[in-house]
């Protein structure tokens, strides 16, 4: 494993630990978002940090949460996670930011086979956009990340490694990182192929199954791309899925193309109870990573083509309203 190199002067990350107090004034939006790639409005769940409302015209960083199988665009909060992240930016561990959580079905985050389903689309194209025009963000690939658990960690893992020019940093918990040749997929995932069947074809297409596997691409993408991500990921020693096995397969791609990561195979199992143990530690990461990145953007200065409506300065439209709860 070899650290990203953004991230080696930084700080140790705060030991997972129950849920703590939350900050009085962040909030979460529940929003309908417009898709052309899904040709149908997607629930999301929008994270606003402390002193968003008050701070003018600050810019906020962006990070999209991509939940797991069975999972909602409530899950993120559900989990406390809104509730971790507040307590990291109250104590200076992370610099406030933007979380969106969309409502990703049981999708895989990817393009479907059946040409139905344009899920990486989606996430990579269509909420970029909306939360950029929306909301007062850093709208480039510095400012913005990917995160996500299981299904949502190897969507993430997915859409990142295809799309470093969107996204510079990405992060998964216990990412469901299948094999590269279908034909050994263990016999209780072979009997849901049906159920697969309009994501990857039936049969599986071999071609979209690897142009759509992390593993695969990990090993076959430019390097150079791959080297421009911020790239963390852990798993649980003890992953009744076996995802353990294959997270540290790519581990080992990654070591062996000398793309710069941090993996960390960690006690636990998988599932609900791993994740609220160790969500702190990507949100710290790509806390680092986006301040690295402000650092670096302060340093330049002002971007002689940059342009006043880059970003939204307000909300949205009047005429909708979206649903808030208050931490």
């Amino acid at each position: 494993m070899r650290p990203e190199p953004l991230l080696l002067a930084a700080v140790v990350s705060l030991a997972a630990a129950p849920a703590p107090a939350r900050a009085a004034d962040s909030s979460i939006d529940y929003v309908d978002v417009d898709s052309k790639a899904l040709r149908k409005s997607v629930r999301c769940g929008v994270y606003l940090p402390p002193g968003y409302d008050a701070s003018g015209d600050v810019r906020y960083p962006t990070l999209v949460f991509l939940h797991g199988m069975r999972g909602s665009e409530r899950k993120w909060e559900s989990r406390g996670v809104g509730e971790r992240l507040d307590a990291l930016i109250e104590a200076g561990t992370v610099d406030p930011m933007i979380v969106v959580c969309p409502n990703g079905e049981n999708s895989m985050y990817v393009n479907w086979r059946n040409g139905k389903a344009d899920w990486a689309d989606f996430v990579r194209r269509d909420l970029v956009d909306w939360v950029d025009a929306r909301y007062r963000t850093v709208a480039d690939r510095s400012g913005r990340g990917l995160t996500g658990d299981s299904m949502g960690g190897y969507g993430a893992l997915n859409i990142a490694f295809q799309h470093p020019d969107v996204f510079g940093s990405v992060s998964a918990h216990s990412a469901a990182l299948y094999p590269v040749d279908p034909d050994d997929l263990p016999e209780w995932i072979k009997r849901m192929a049906d159920r697969w069947g309009p994501v990857y074809g039936s049969p599986v297409d071999l071609e979209h199954w690897r142009g759509n596997n992390p593993l695969h691409l990990a090993a076959t993408l430019d390097a150079e791309r791959l080297r421009s991500l911020s790239i963390y990921f852990d798993c649980g020693n003890r992953d009744r899925y076996g995802f353990d096995s294959s997270n540290v397969d790519l581990d080992g791609i990654l070591d062996d193309r000398d793309v710069p990561h941090e993996f960390h195979l960690r006690d636990g199992g998988h599932g609900r109870e791993y994740f609220e143990a160790y969500v702190s530690k990507s949100l710290e990461f790509h806390g680092r990573v986006f301040r690295a990145a402000a650092g670096e953007r302060d340093a330049a200065g002002p971007d002689e083509d940059e342009r006043d409506d880059a970003g939204a300065t307000e909300k949205g439209p009047a005429d909708e309203t979206p649903v808030r709860r208050e931490f």
